[in-house]
């Protein structure tokens, strides 16, 4: 319980750290972070950061992604589903709703949601959408992390994340890259986080 509530602690102190870093300003700034809020009693006296540490945006950042990863470690089961959609993509089925079961870890299904908008109209003329998802398209929670690890690994322009308060999973993210550059955007929506019967961990 203690260690859940240090987590818990520690990811919401660098949450701060993580929006206040969330601007377009070039990644290279350095900002002197401080640390007035002192832990709950007996999980130590030593801030998350001294009150003297300059942590640069990157460094922030990837800090606030391992705790709240830590904090999704805690989790009760590797058994899950939950609601998900990706926000870029060249057709409408591509950002549509979309349910990922997870069973020990790995996707073990993606269903289309019932509020699921498959097309938009735009669509060229005779193209059909696939039936279901194509699960190689979708992530675990664990996936998730990697893929927006990966993506800040490669200096992107903007940079937002929202993490869930109890879990510490991703349910949001919007990583965007200059024009020019090899690297593709990524923006996510996740929610609805619920466990599911299936195999022991």
């Amino acid at each position: 319980m203690k260690k859940h509530l240090f987590l818990a602690l520690l990811a919401f102190l660098l949450s701060i750290a993580i929006v206040s870093c969330s601007t377009e300003s070039e990644p290279t700034i350095t900002p002197k972070l401080t640390s007035t809020v002192a832990p709950p009693a007996g999980l130590g006296s030593d801030p998350v950061l001294p009150s003297d540490a300059e942590v640069d945006r990157k460094t922030a950042m990837l800090l606030g992604i391992d705790l709240h990863s830590q904090l999704w470690a805690t989790r009760p089961s590797n058994n899950y589903k939950f609601g998900f959609q990706w926000t870029v993509g060249d057709f409408a089925y591509e950002k549509a709703n979309v349910e990922v079961r997870v069973i020990k870890n790995q996707v073990d299904d993606v269903l289309w949601a019932p509020n699921a908008e498959k097309i938009d109209g735009t669509e060229p003329d005779g193209f059909v959408v696939p039936e279901f998802p194509n699960p190689d398209d979708y992530y675990s929670i664990d996936g998730l992390f990697k893929v927006i690890k990966e993506a800040i690994d490669n200096d992107p322009l903007r940079v937002s994340l929202g993490f869930d308060s109890v879990f510490g999973f991703p349910t949001s993210a919007v990583i965007e890259f200059a024009a020019d550059s090899d690297h593709e955007d990524v923006a996510f929506f996740a929610a609805q986080l619920v466990p599911i019967p299936g195999p022991p961990k």
